[in-house]
């Protein structure tokens, strides 16, 4: 059972969680067109499937 939460609480994961993805995104993306080497692009692409899976999951956490 989760608690509930205070309207004016900021919730520090998810105010990082959303521009790190944004970053990730944006920095796959520059990798790609600048022709990087594979390990960059599939670092980039690891962080954005962890980081989108973990907002995610937060959100089916806190609206069931």
């Amino acid at each position: 059972m989760s608690r509930p939460e205070s309207p004016g609480r900021v919730d520090l994961a998810r105010a990082l969680l959303w521009p790190a993805l944004v970053v990730s995104v944006l920095g796959n993306a520059v990798a790609s067109i600048a022709g990087a080497d594979t390990a960059v692009n599939l670092a980039f692409g690891a962080f954005t499937a962890v980081t989108a899976a973990t907002l995610a999951v937060r959100r089916w956490r806190e609206h069931g």
